[in-house]
């Protein structure tokens, strides 16, 4: 039996060019595919992680919650305090009362444009029963009808001397009371203050003939009934300047003109000491 001949030489040279092809082909796709390292290191690059941060931005401090404003004692005389510009303070105020009122009115020196609803011998009773006193326009109005017509920041009182001839202290709270209501509902944006009664000179009161009644007794009485009116009015309380009274009560002879009334230096005074005790 013969052995099989070997294939013919060009046939095998055939197949090796063959094999060399196929080979040299799946290389390169090999190459254009890239391996699953080199593809894993062509994906997009992942965001780093920040190393720092940026500083927080502070919130602000809460403004603190004001305290409010103590209520002041009513019942106790306002204290000293800082004066006053006088043309400020008093440009919008009014004053109410009787013939010393009037003479704070002439001779203290005010200058500002202060209104002054004045008369000679005024008492509650005048005011709350509306009396016609006020001189205004060629006519005559009640002090609380002429209090109408205008429009006040304060409104000073003064009232008292005129009605220690009724020895009623607790009439006149009573009537002063209703008085205060009555300028409240006309101005009632304004400050009230009631002013104490100032004392007087007996001795020169006697030598003026001035009504028994008046006396400085008379005045303590009316002006005790006070603190515990504006207290329950919540009214501002004036005391009486010291220098417009001695050691004795009195009001001291050099500043006193007839017992009642004052010099023009004791007038002076008392609007030194509204300018200074404002409540402010």
């Amino acid at each position: 039996m013969s052995s099989p001949s070997a294939p013919p030489r060009w046939l095998m040279l055939v197949l090796m060019g063959c094999l060399s092809f196929l080979l040299v082909f799946f290389l390169s796709r090999s190459d254009l595919a890239g391996s699953p390292a080199e593809a894993a290191i062509a994906s997009p690059t992942a965001t780093p992680v920040p190393t720092s941060f940026p500083e927080p931005v502070p919130l602000p401090t809460p403004a603190p919650t004001p305290e409010p404003t103590p209520e002041p004692d009513w019942s106790q005389p306002v204290p000293e305090g800082e004066a006053a510009n006088q043309e400020e303070w008093f440009s919008d105020a009014v004053f109410i009362g009787d013939s010393r009122t009037d003479g704070l009115k002439l001779y203290s020196g005010i200058t500002s444009k202060a209104a002054f609803l004045d008369h000679t011998g005024l008492t509650v009773y005048d005011v709350l029963n509306e009396k016609e006193v006020i001189r205004s326009g060629g006519e005559k109005l009640s002090v609380l009808g002429a209090l109408a017509l205008g429009a006040y920041g304060k409104v000073y009182i003064s009232l008292g001397i005129n009605e220690l001839g009724y020895y009623d202290p607790q009439g006149f709270s009573e009537a002063y009371g209703q008085i205060i209501d009555a300028i409240r509902a006309c101005q009632p944006e304004a400050r009230l203050y009631i002013q104490s009664i100032l004392p007087v000179n007996s001795a020169k009161c006697k030598a003026n003939d001035v009504p028994y009644y008046v006396t400085n007794e008379g005045v303590s009485s009316y002006n005790s009934i006070l603190p515990a009116l504006c207290e329950e009015k919540k009214v501002f309380l004036l005391d009486i300047p010291a220098e417009l009274r001695d050691e004795s009560g009195e009001s001291p002879d050099q500043l006193s003109a007839d017992g009642v009334h004052f010099k023009k230096a004791g007038y002076g005074l008392w609007l030194e000491y509204l300018t200074t005790h404002t409540g402010q």
